[in-house]
């Protein structure tokens, strides 16, 4: 067994971001997840759940709900517009306003191309969605008193039910006008019930959750109530159907997650409704729902994005996008906090073996080096630490930041953090910096091209790679050798030589989506993982897969078996058949020697080496230093709980 010594850091405390919205496009397996700083992670179901890209948080904007079309993603918020988004750039597209104030709730009918919003002053606004994905004003419909919090449309399009204080309406969509209303009733004589979340299903069946802890279905047709719940002890928030139609999901500030089943009943055409299942998988309000692929996606105040089934449980922490950075031949490391970034060293023991499991004394403890701060209400989007950890960068929304750093080694000598002028002006926000191994030049990628910047006294241009495609890069990783690597949401791979400063090759395309890439150490040898968790390994020096490859690819390929994507990768200095894929409670040891020679054995089943490790929770990096040490930065769920408001208070027995 190999044995590694470990800097477990867990002094990175991010700040937690609720989920507040949820939509799913059936279309092409995507959800889309509103956190509540209002940024839109894109994450792909295809495969193994994986982030495919993130639109940026504006901050003059918000987000209440959100609605997919055809593969196209609208939201609305307090900013009273419908706003679409290019997906392939991740930026906004374009936006149109609603009738009258803020809108709260978005709805799109398939059948007939519209997308409705209610809003503020109570109108309800619909437009045509046009096949460019362009919006048309439709109609208003006749103004109702006070605010729509809630709105579903059946599926023939005909008829749209919106949701408000004490009263559901059903609208004829033609005419514009409300051809009835149902009155919901209150708990409290003097306190409104808000109708908070709607559906409607094909037979005409009205499903609504209020915040008296109700889930109530009526009749669209007769307006009578066929059922209604007390399931929940404080306000139902969100609701989601399944497919067929039969079950119907609910949760809210109460985070029990009840499940409600339809019966026939085989004397007559009726049906009703009988709660079924019932458990407990946030910790805190539940504020989306939606059913995807079999399964339940959750999210809430908790952070964590919750997918279960009756036989699945499998719970995603919030990605931490280009926070952390580690100077491999320093010991320094660098976090991201957006706004701002903070420089430690990490610490160190004399002793250089001890027992498995057990902590070694420090003779140095880790230590605060610096702190750079954003400008306010321009966070940073990402960061990077040179290996010599002599540079520092850092993107804004509008330009990238360059610092010199003069650090001693015994800190008797306070430090010295410079910015370097000229500043980098960029028309859109970098989605990733890298300094090259040497850190002799600094690597800028934008959507519309790669910057190569030469670091002396003050930067140079060296050189602008233009576009390869028209979708954003979401991954990108450099070699020892000077290669630059970079995956686009499209799934292509390609590979730059910064020496001749031209494209080097491009990667075979693969089912997956690239989860994550990384040059193994003093090598041309790329490693890729995707989705499906099949691992590619890719010689850029002879722009071919790597003999070690070809040869477990034609044993079977090698696939690592998780329920959540891989998001990281390390290698062991000191071992180089040695490797690491992580995402943020697994860490995986695969050796590639022992992997091929398990796969020659001739045995029954197909066997495999790689070990599973589950000593981490949260894990968020998983790096090696030049001198064989490992380290670890996680976020012990403790830390997370500590920041969040207290939840409901419900009694327990024996208390």
């Amino acid at each position: 067994k190999t044995k590694y010594r470990v800097h477990k850091v867990r002094f990175y405390q991010p700040s937690p971001k609720s989920i507040n919205v949820l939509s799913y496009d059936g279309t092409q397996d995507k959800v889309a997840v509103v956190r509540a700083d209002f940024s839109i992670e894109l994450w792909n179901l295809k495969y193994t759940p994986c982030i495919e890209g993130v639109i940026p948080s504006d901050p003059d904007t918000s987000i209440e709900a959100a609605a997919w079309f055809n593969g196209m993603l609208f939201t609305t918020g307090l900013n009273a517009h419908i706003t679409q988004y290019n997906l392939a750039t991740l930026q906004p597209k374009y936006s149109v306003a609603v009738t009258s104030g803020p809108g709260w709730c978005l709805a799109v009918n398939r059948h007939r191309a519209h997308i409705a919003a209610g809003t503020e002053e109570g109108y309800v606004c619909i437009f045509e969605i046009d096949d460019s994905g362009g919006l048309n004003f439709y109609k208003t419909l006749d103004k109702q008193d006070g605010r729509i919090l809630s709105l579903a449309w059946h599926v023939d399009g005909n008829v749209i039910v919106t949701g408000s204080a004490d009263v559901i309406r059903i609208w004829d969509v033609e005419s514009g006008h409300t051809t009835d209303r149902i009155l919901v009733g209150r708990a409290e004589k003097q306190k409104e019930t808000l109708v908070w979340c709607l559906a409607v299903t094909n037979d005409f069946t009205i499903i609504s959750g209020d915040s008296s802890g109700r889930t109530s279905f009526w009749d669209l047709q007769t307006t009578t109530q066929i059922d209604s719940f007390k399931a929940h002890n404080a306000d139902v928030l969100t609701l989601t159907l399944t497919d067929d139609e039969r079950r119907v999901f609910t949760s809210g500030i109460d985070p029990l997650l009840m499940e409600f089943t339809r019966v026939s009943h085989s004397t007559s055409k009726a049906h009703s409704w009988v709660k079924s299942t019932q458990k407990t998988i946030h910790t805190h309000d539940v504020r989306a729902l939606v059913f995807a692929k079999n399964c339940i996606i959750s999210g809430g105040v908790d952070t964590y994005l919750v997918f279960s089934s009756s036989t699945m449980l499998t719970k995603h922490f919030p990605k931490q996008h280009s926070a952390l950075h580690l100077s491999c031949s320093t010991g320094h490391l660098l976090l991201n906090y957006k706004s701002h970034v903070d420089l430690w060293r990490l610490g160190s023991s004399e002793l250089e073996a001890g027992s498995p499991g057990k902590a070694l004394p420090l003779s140095n403890k880790p230590l605060h080096i610096a702190q750079v701060k954003a400008k306010r209400g321009s966070p940073f989007v990402c960061a990077a630490l040179s290996n010599d950890c002599k540079w520092l960068a850092c993107s804004s929304l509008v330009n990238v930041h360059l610092y010199s750093l003069q650090l001693d080694t015994d800190n008797s000598i306070p430090p010295v953090v410079q910015k370097v002028m000229p500043l980098i002006d960029t028309p859109v926000p970098s989605s990733s910096l890298l300094f090259t191994s040497d850190s002799s030049k600094l690597v800028v990628i934008c959507l519309e091209y790669i910057q190569i910047w030469k670091l002396e006294c003050a930067p140079v241009l060296v050189h602008t790679f233009p576009p390869s495609s028209t979708s954003s890069i979401h991954l990108a990783c450099v070699s020892s050798g000077n290669f630059l690597a970079t995956a686009d949401g499209r799934s292509n791979i390609n590979v730059y030589d910064l020496s001749s400063l031209k494209l080097k090759c491009k990667l075979p395309m693969h089912n997956g989506f690239p989860t994550v890439m990384k040059f193994a150490p003093d090598s041309t040898s790329l490693i890729v993982v995707y989705s499906d968790n099949r691992v590619v390994e890719f010689s850029v020096a002879t722009s071919s897969y790597t003999s070690w490859y070809q040869k477990i690819h034609a044993a079977g390929g090698i696939a690592i078996s998780t329920k959540s994507s891989l998001t990281g990768i390390a290698f062991d200095p000191k071992h180089k058949s040695l490797f690491m894929a992580y995402n943020d409670h697994e860490l995986f040891i695969i050796d590639k020697e022992k992997e091929l020679q398990a796969r020659n054995k001739q045995s029954g089943r197909k066997a495999s080496a790689i070990r599973r490790n589950l000593e981490f929770k949260w894990l968020l990096m998983f790096d090696s230093l030049h001198n064989g040490d490992m380290v670890a930065v996680e976020v012990p769920p403790a830390h997370i709980l500590q920041q969040l408001p207290p939840p409901l208070w419900q009694k327990k027995y024996g208390t």
